[in-house]
């Protein structure tokens, strides 16, 4: 009986992840084959702008709010999930206007002082107005994940902004200006943030009067106490794009970010890098309570998905890369370097999973902040002489080095 309604919702929802795949496929392809290379590439800028800049502001909330909701705290501390998701949720809100109000009035003032930025700043403006929608629907689709609904994550991450440059392809002639597709950015930002309420409050349910009660002071400090963490976390998974919207060109930047979005495809059906867990990681298998039997079930079935999975996107590889045409096609390293970083995203994600239940402060900001400095550090350095190939390598180091201390530490601490 259990079986049998199990099965609708498995079907469901790999249905609802092989559409995302595909519409994170075929935005790109109309992206690339309506704009040129050079608003591609400003484009592309521009999102790293709004979601770089998000993650950093969040870092911190994530982190702890994944650790209270994988951890279960709320049973022992009398603090729901869905009333610290709304305190902390007002606090990156706060945070992100801050930031937004600033970049606003630096970029007016560079609008008085150099009027020939004038079109660039069009263009970048919208990326802008959106940081704190993006904060806030990517802090709900953390918090998803950890509570293993990490499909609500997936739709938040994808379907909208994918969506939009879809629409903003279908609307707008060939060649058009890249400030329209910023605005629908904004505009499917605006409709993500929206999306991410309902799903919390379907996922994580609370009055309204109990998230309005201030929490405690040792709450917050203990979210305080992650600064570091969060923002470890943040420069290693955007440390490099952010280098890269800083330094490379406009095609240097459409080329990786096609490469890049091409290799996310693995994120639809093996989770990456976070501090939660997908949904066969519920049950019986709940990361707070497995050994080092279980734990090592969990990683060899991790090492072997995430392998057969990588081994069918770079057979497809050709095929896919002969839809988006020059300059795109070429690409062949970067697209395996970046592939391999999702690879050991996915084997390491059990680990990261079972560290977080059983947090170990130290441990986690020795680990995060060793990598994201190594990431940081090797794409700056590498990045004059081998373009953005270095952002990939360091990229795929900093992967590699988080999720191997990841396992060695966890089966360490599951033996005992």
């Amino acid at each position: 009986m259990n079986g049998a309604a199990a099965a609708p919702v498995g079907a469901q929802e790999l249905l609802l992840r092989l559409v995302g795949a595909a519409l994170q496929l075929f935005s790109t392809w109309a992206v690339v084959h309506s704009l040129s290379v050079e608003a591609t590439g400003t484009y592309f800028r521009g999102v790293v702008i709004a979601v770089g800049m998000a993650a950093l502001l969040r870092g911190k909330y994530e982190i702890y709010l994944a650790y209270h909701i994988i951890s279960r705290r709320s049973a022992a501390g009398g603090v729901s999930d869905g009333c610290l998701l709304m305190q902390l949720g007002r606090r990156v809100l706060l945070r992100a206007a801050v930031i937004c109000g600033l970049l606003l009035v630096i970029t007016a003032d560079v609008d008085i002082q150099a009027p020939r930025f004038q079109p660039v700043l069009e263009t970048y403006l919208p990326f802008v107005l959106a940081i704190p929608f993006v904060s806030l629907s990517t802090l709900i689709g953390e918090a998803l994940r950890a509570g293993n609904r990490a499909l609500g994550g997936t739709v938040l991450t994808s379907y909208a902004l994918n969506a939009s440059m879809l629409l903003a392809v279908a609307l707008t002639p060939r060649g058009a200006s890249p400030a329209l597709y910023s605005w629908l950015f904004l505009a499917a930002s605006a409709l993500s943030a929206l999306l991410a309420l309902a799903l919390a409050r379907r996922a994580f349910p609370a009055r309204l009067a109990e998230g309005s009660k201030p929490l405690c002071r040792e709450m917050f400090a203990a979210a305080d106490v992650r600064e570091w963490m969060g923002l470890s976390r943040a420069l290693l998974l955007w440390g490099p794009l952010c280098i890269l919207a800083a330094w490379a060109s406009a095609l240097q930047m459409a080329q990786y970010a096609v490469a890049s979005r091409t290799a996310l495809i693995m994120d639809f059906l093996l989770p990456a890098l976070n501090l939660s867990g997908g949904p066969e990681m519920a049950g019986a298998a709940d990361a707070s309570l497995m050994r080092g039997r279980s734990l090592m079930t969990q990683l060899r079935r991790s090492l072997l998905y995430s392998a057969a999975f990588s081994a069918a996107l770079i057979f497809v590889a050709p095929a896919t890369f002969a839809l988006y045409g020059s300059p795109y096609d070429a690409q062949w390293t970067l697209y395996i370097l970046l592939l391999a970083a999702q690879w050991a995203n996915s084997v390491g994600r059990p680990a990261i999973r079972y560290l977080v239940a059983r947090w170990d402060s130290h441990l986690v900001a020795r680990t995060l902040g060793a990598a994201a400095l190594a990431t940081v550090l090797l794409c700056a350095v590498g990045f004059p002489r081998f373009g953005v190939l270095a952002a990939a390598a360091a990229t795929l180091i900093g992967a590699l080095a988080v999720n191997a201390r990841a396992i060695v530490a966890s089966l360490g601490r599951a033996q005992t």
